[in-house]
C-alpha cells in the first residue's frame, strides 16, 4: 500500500498512516441467485499512530463483482459503506462551546447518511444556537433565523454571511413544517455534509479563535507582569546593594 495523509475523527490529529495501522481486504459472499448476484465484503480499518489515541476506525463496504472469482477481482462499483467505528464523524470541540451545540453536531453528523434531510435541519439549529449565543442576540430579537442573522450581518464578512444563508435555506426543510407540512426540499447527502463542514468552519472562525485570542492575550499579561516584577525586584535589590555600601 502507499502511505497517505489522514485525520483521526476521535482525536482530529492529522498524520500520515502507513502500512502497520492499516488493514483493507476482501470477502466473497456466495449468493449467486440474489438480485445483486456477485457481491463481496470489504472492509477498511485504521488504527490511529497517535499514541495518546490508538483507536480504530472501522468501515465496511459492499462490492458488487463481475464474476465468482475472488482471483479476478473485476470490482464494478461500490454498492453502500457502512461506517461502524466510531458511530460519527464529528470531530471533537472543545468544551467552551455550549454543550447543546455540540449536541445538535454530533447528531447531524451521526445522522448524515441515514437521513441528509433530518442532518440539515439539526445542523440549521445548531447554526442558531451559535448565533444566538456567540453573537449575544437579545431576547426581543430572537425568533426567526433570518432576522437574527440580519441583525449580524455588518459583523461578519459577506463570503461567510452567504455560506450561513445556504445553511438556512437548505436546513428551513423540518423547521417550519407546521406551515405546510408537504413543502419538502430534497438534500443530497453531499449538500448535508458540506453543511456540516461549514457548521466546523463556524466552531473554528468564531469559538476557538476567540478563544486562542484570549489564552494569547492572558499570556502577554502574565509575561508582561512577570517582567514588570522582575524589573521591580532587581531595582530594590540594585537599592539595598547601594544602601549596603560602607561610608568613606
Amino acid at each position: 500500500m502507499k502511505n497517505f495523509n489522514w485525520t483521526c475523527a476521535y482525536c482530529n490529529q492529522p498524520t500520515t498512516i502507513t502500512e502497520p495501522n492499516f488493514s483493507n481486504g476482501y470477502e466473497l459472499v456466495k449468493t449467486s441467485r440474489s438480485e445483486m448476484r456477485y457481491v463481496a465484503v470489504e472492509h477498511t480499518a485504521i488504527a490511529c499512530p497517535n499514541p495518546d489515541c490508538k483507536k480504530l476506525s472501522l468501515s465496511i463496504s459492499l462490492r458488487k463483482y463481475g464474476s465468482t472469482s475472488m482471483r479476478a477481482k473485476t470490482i464494478l462499483s461500490k454498492h453502500e459503506t457502512w461506517q461502524l467505528l466510531p458511530h460519527s464523524l464529528a470531530k471533537p470541540q472543545p468544551d467552551y462551546i455550549p454543550e447543546a451545540i455540540r449536541e445538535d453536531y454530533q447528531e447531524a453528523c451521526a445522522i448524515l447518511k441515514l437521513s441528509p434531510k433530518a442532518s440539515a435541519t439539526l445542523s440549521r439549529r445548531c447554526l442558531q444556537g451559535m448565533v444566538r449565543d456567540f453573537w449575544n442576540i437579545p431576547k426581543g430579537r430572537r425568533g426567526n433565523l433570518g432576522a437574527e442573522l440580519n441583525f449580524i450581518k455588518d459583523e461578519i464578512d459577506s463570503d461567510t454571511f452567504d455560506s450561513i444563508t445556504v445553511i438556512r435555506e437548505t436546513g428551513d426543510i423540518g423547521a417550519h413544517m407546521e406551515k405546510d407540512v408537504n413543502f419538502v426540499v430534497d438534500v443530497e447527502p453531499d449538500e448535508a455534509e458540506l453543511l456540516i463542514e461549514l457548521i466546523e468552519m463556524l466552531f473554528a472562525n468564531w469559538y476557538i479563535a476567540k478563544q486562542k485570542r484570549i489564552d494569547r492575550n492572558k499570556k502577554v499579561r502574565e509575561q508582561s507582569a512577570k517582567k514588570l516584577a522582575e524589573k521591580k525586584q532587581a531595582k530594590s535589590a540594585s537599592n539595598q546593594s547601594g544602601n549596603d555600601e560602607p561610608a568613606t
